[in-house]
């Protein structure tokens, strides 16, 4: 009785799998990893993995190619750690998010003709999970309604932003942003109504800021705004337009329609400042801007 044939189990397996010789030269190469890199297996059997992918070519993966030969330890590469071993697309149908697929890996001995050795590759195709994964992660540090970071990761960025700032002697601002007479807004519309104002400030502070900055909801109808590398004149300057920007939007839901304002405080680190000092210091410009007749931004040095 013959044996099963294995080159058929290897080619119907739903995942990558490539044998290597022991100077990485593609030995086998199945019908997965065909489509995945684009690549036939008659176009990669005999040519090296490295020529094929440039990018693989690393230090660490050749210390753990050589390891798996020397010691018959398998090597796994998480995509955790990794994202991707291979640089290739995400397959059709993938989640949208991700310019590379993401992977897990494992390299691992295994043995061929008298005494040959070699390793085998397994990828797995993990996008998917990766997507729900990140998904998960954004529910725990997003505010459900507005889409902005929450308060618990705000705190931990600042803190973080702080000691970077020292650490590269970088400039940092923050902005206190506060709905004016947002009670009334929700007295005279509605709730659900109020819920979109909220948003439609959001939505102001996204197309102002830049991709490095992080808007945070605070509390209620207060927001704050980390600006990294950002000194006192252009936190200013910032904070006015984004004031502006809010100004000339008109909020539209539920068919309703209004126009709203907000307040703002501006504060900049100082050598001597930790996450609840420029904080109070930006509150006590958003509570000053309100004081002297809201719809304006106040700068606590």
């Amino acid at each position: 009785m013959n044996g099963p044939d294995f080159r058929q189990i290897l080619d119907g397996l739903g995942q990558g799998i490539a044998i290597l010789d022991e100077k990485a030269v593609v030995l086998y190469w199945n019908p997965w990893m065909e489509r995945a890199s684009g690549i036939p297996e008659s176009g990669a059997v005999g040519r090296p993995v490295v020529e094929l992918f440039p990018s693989i070519d690393t230090p660490s993966l050749k210390r753990n190619f050589k390891s798996v030969l020397s010691f018959g330890i398998s090597a796994y590469f998480s995509n955790r750690l990794h994202k991707h071993l291979f640089p290739f697309k995400p397959l059709p149908g993938s989640p949208e998010g991700f310019d590379r697929m993401q992977q897990n890996c494992v390299m691992g001995p295994i043995s061929y003709g008298e005494g040959k050795r070699a390793v085998y590759v397994t990828v797995e195709d993990v996008t998917e999970t990766a997507f729900y994964q990140r998904k998960l992660v954004e529910l725990t540090i997003r505010d459900v309604l507005t889409t902005a970071y929450n308060r618990r990761y705000f705190d931990q960025r600042l803190l973080e932003e702080i000691e970077r700032a020292r650490r590269y002697a970088h400039e940092l601002s923050l902005i206190m942003v506060d709905i004016d007479h947002f009670k009334a807004i929700n007295d005279r519309f509605g709730h659900p109504f109020g819920d979109e104002a909220l948003r439609a400030l959001v939505r102001s502070c996204e197309a102002t800021m830049r991709t490095t900055d992080i808007l945070a909801r605070y509390g209620g109808e207060e927001f704050c705004l980390i600006l990294p590398e950002t000194g006192r004149a252009e936190a200013e300057a910032f904070a006015e337009r984004l004031r502006a920007a809010v100004e000339e939007r008109r909020v539209s839901a539920y068919g309703k329609e209004t126009t709203m304002t907000i307040s703002l405080g501006v504060s900049s680190i100082r050598d001597d400042d930790d996450g609840p000092a420029v904080l109070h210091r930006a509150d006590e410009g958003l509570y000053a801007a309100k004081a002297s007749g809201r719809n304006r931004a106040v700068t606590v040095p």
